[in-house]
Protein backbone atom coordinates (compact mmCIF):
# COMPACT_ATOMS: atom_id res chain seq x y z
CA UNK A 1 0.00 0.00 0.00
CA UNK A 2 2.81 2.39 0.92
CA UNK A 3 4.61 1.84 -2.39
CA UNK A 4 1.39 2.46 -4.28
CA UNK A 5 0.93 5.83 -2.56
CA UNK A 6 4.57 6.75 -3.17
CA UNK A 7 4.19 5.78 -6.83
CA UNK A 8 1.14 8.01 -7.22
CA UNK A 9 2.89 10.93 -5.50
CA UNK A 10 5.97 10.44 -7.69
CA UNK A 11 3.77 10.44 -10.78
CA UNK A 12 2.04 13.69 -9.84
CA UNK A 13 4.98 15.64 -8.46
CA UNK A 14 8.11 14.34 -10.19
CA UNK A 15 7.03 13.01 -13.57
CA UNK A 16 4.56 15.78 -14.32
CA UNK A 17 7.08 18.45 -13.28
CA UNK A 18 9.76 16.96 -15.52
CA UNK A 19 7.31 16.78 -18.45
CA UNK A 20 6.15 20.36 -17.93
CA UNK A 21 9.70 21.70 -17.68
CA UNK A 22 10.73 19.68 -20.72
CA UNK A 23 7.89 21.20 -22.72
CA UNK A 24 8.69 24.68 -21.47
CA UNK A 25 12.30 24.57 -22.61
CA UNK A 26 11.08 23.96 -26.17
CA UNK A 27 8.99 27.17 -26.14
CA UNK A 28 10.08 30.48 -27.69
CA UNK A 29 11.05 33.44 -25.51
CA UNK A 30 7.69 35.16 -26.03
CA UNK A 31 5.96 32.20 -24.42
CA UNK A 32 8.25 32.47 -21.40
CA UNK A 33 7.11 36.09 -20.99
CA UNK A 34 3.45 35.02 -20.93
CA UNK A 35 4.21 32.20 -18.48
CA UNK A 36 6.06 34.62 -16.18
CA UNK A 37 3.20 37.11 -16.40
CA UNK A 38 0.76 34.34 -15.46
CA UNK A 39 2.79 33.30 -12.41
CA UNK A 40 3.15 36.94 -11.36
CA UNK A 41 -0.63 37.35 -11.60
CA UNK A 42 -1.19 34.23 -9.50
CA UNK A 43 1.21 35.50 -6.81
CA UNK A 44 -0.50 38.91 -6.73
CA UNK A 45 -3.93 37.29 -6.37
CA UNK A 46 -2.71 34.96 -3.61
CA UNK A 47 -1.09 37.87 -1.73
CA UNK A 48 -4.25 39.93 -2.06
CA UNK A 49 -6.35 37.05 -0.76
CA UNK A 50 -4.08 36.50 2.24
CA UNK A 51 -4.01 40.18 3.19
CA UNK A 52 -7.81 40.45 2.82
CA UNK A 53 -8.41 37.39 4.98
CA UNK A 54 -5.95 38.59 7.62
CA UNK A 55 -7.77 41.94 7.89
CA UNK A 56 -11.12 40.28 8.57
Amino acid sequence: MKQWILGVLKFFFVDSTVNILGDLFEQPWAMWAFIGWGWLSILVMATSFVTTVSQM
